[in-house]
């Protein structure tokens, strides 16, 4: 097969050569020059005789244009749809692209609603959030007090490890089935609403939800040399308030392709390679 590589982070250059090691043809654009792969002089010559282009996640930080950090060049979403290319792979498509590839009746794969690759990408998230966690405080999470706000996907891993090193753990839900299976788990449970009534009790807190929880009146309790790490996008953080309160926050989304490029490249490559030559047939 014939892939064009469109944009992206590291992740898409380890995606890239994977497939090629595979014995795919892989043109790239958007992601410089980089030694073994050909970066195509136009969006263009990537797209036509393609089989396949791959586009970052996420798709895209703007809902315009292609999540491209490594390039100089805007690469805009509708002239990619405009040169009606035959299977478009990318993650986090958000609705309304979804809603323009179904109406030119493009084939397209969101990888990232696999189970298998979100899961994964959750390992990876986790034991970068430690390690930063670690790095920035140059402390040990062993016999520490760590508050992991939210009980999803990656709250469940970064829990588990925290206490695996040490830390004394409470996790946080606005279920009372989930802080049940919180606590059967080995962990203190706390309702998420409640957060701010026990901030000061943490040396560490890690955010997980995507809504506002970590406001003026979280801040305002939290022990003042706790270390905070916002993981989840669009959480809506009051990052202005941290600082008047002299708080250490950082926020630390997207992880994997930071921290981790070539196992998340890898993984996505896993996801691409198995839907191309199993799920389609």
């Amino acid at each position: 097969m014939r892939f064009a590589i469109i944009g992206g982070d590291l992740r898409q250059i380890i995606i890239a050569r994977n497939l090629k090691s595979k014995l795919n043809e892989v043109i790239t654009f958007g992601l410089g020059k980089n030694d073994g792969l050909i970066e195509a002089e136009s969006l263009a010559k990537a797209i036509n005789g393609s089989d396949a282009i791959i586009l970052p996640l996420p798709v895209s930080r703007d809902s315009i244009s292609v999540n491209a950090p490594l390039s100089d060049e805007k690469i805009i979403l509708h002239d990619i749809i405009d040169l009606k290319p035959r299977l478009v792979f990318g993650g986090i498509i958000f609705a309304d692209l979804e809603k323009v590839l179904k109406q030119e009746k493009i084939e397209f794969y969101d990888y990232y609603k696999s189970e298998a690759l979100t899961v994964k990408n959750a390992v990876l998230t986790a034991e970068a959030a430690i390690a930063i966690a670690i790095v920035e405080t140059k402390n040990a999470l062993f016999g520490s007090k760590s508050l992991v706000i939210g009980y999803g996907r990656i709250g469940k891993i970064l829990s588990r490890y925290l206490k695996a090193l040490g830390s004394d753990v409470t996790a946080t839900s606005r279920s009372r089935d989930c802080l049940a299976v919180i606590e059967s788990e080995g962990f203190k449970s706390l309702s998420t609403n409640r957060c701010r009534e026990f901030a000061n009790d943490f040396d560490y807190i890690f955010n997980t939800v995507p809504f506002p929880i970590m406001d003026d009146a979280f801040f305002s309790n939290c022990n003042k040399t706790a270390f905070i790490e916002d993981l989840a996008t669009d959480s809506g953080t009051d990052f202005e308030t941290a600082k008047k309160y002299g708080l250490n926050v950082m926020l630390c989304s997207s992880l994997p392709g930071r921290y981790s490029p070539k196992k998340a490249g890898t993984f996505i490559t896993e996801e691409i390679m198995n839907y191309c030559f199993n799920s389609r047939n």
